[in-house]
């Protein structure tokens, strides 16, 4: 499984970096949403995890732009100014899931198997 974490702050990159190659991902980081997309571009991933807040480019516009570049990956919000509207946002621009930043690196072995299929194979 490859994964694409996507957030300005680079002590959450290399926590949450940790997390998902601890479970056998090959990740991959972006400090933005500009840099997301062109990472997603060069090696497109299965799960994109998706900071909401960012500079130059916020999380909530790159959202439809992955969509549309990259349709097969899964797109994980993952925010620590959680409103429920901003999860409602996400999901109605193609988010799969939502979740809390705080409450997020617990839940990285659910994210890994529900995005992976039996075999193994990306889902």
């Amino acid at each position: 499984m490859r994964v694409l974490i996507c957030d300005d702050e680079p002590d959450i990159r290399l926590l949450f970096r940790t997390a998902f190659e601890r479970e056998g991902a090959v990740v991959d980081e972006a400090g933005d949403g500009d840099e997301c997309l062109a990472v997603a571009e060069a090696n497109p991933p299965d799960v994109i995890i998706l900071d909401l807040m960012m500079p130059k480019r916020d999380g909530l516009s790159t959202l439809p732009a992955l969509r549309r570049r990259c349709p097969k990956s899964a797109v994980v919000v993952v925010t620590a100014h959680a409103a429920i509207e901003a999860f409602e946002v996400s999901r109605a621009r193609g988010a799969a899931a939502c979740f809390d930043k705080l409450g997020f690196l617990p839940r990285v072995p659910w994210v890994v198997s529900k995005f992976t299929q039996p075999d193994g194979a990306p889902a």
